[in-house]
């Protein structure tokens, strides 16, 4: 899968999942790129007071609740074959 597919599939998922957890739909998802020792590390996204961090070497999407509590961790892969499951 293309880096910039893969990204957007993270961001739609991410988006959900925030909203399901009670972000506001019409709440700006401001995104940052994680940089560690000079390298591309990860993504991170906040919306209404939540947060999630994608870890790219890891390949896992860690979504915090409004207290900062990880609420849920997603293994990227199973993001993805569920989306694929679910477009077909």
């Amino acid at each position: 899968m293309q880096y910039a597919h893969l990204t957007e599939e993270v961001r739609h998922h991410t988006r959900r999942r925030l909203e399901v957890l009670g972000a506001d739909a019409d709440a700006e998802m401001v995104e940052t790129i994680l940089i560690r020792d000079g390298y591309f590390c990860g993504r991170r996204f906040e919306c209404d007071g939540f947060t999630a961090v994608w870890f790219v070497e890891e390949n896992e999407l860690k979504i915090h609740d409004r207290d900062g509590r990880v609420h849920a961790a997603v293994a990227i892969d199973d993001l993805v074959q569920h989306r694929r499951r679910h477009a077909a």
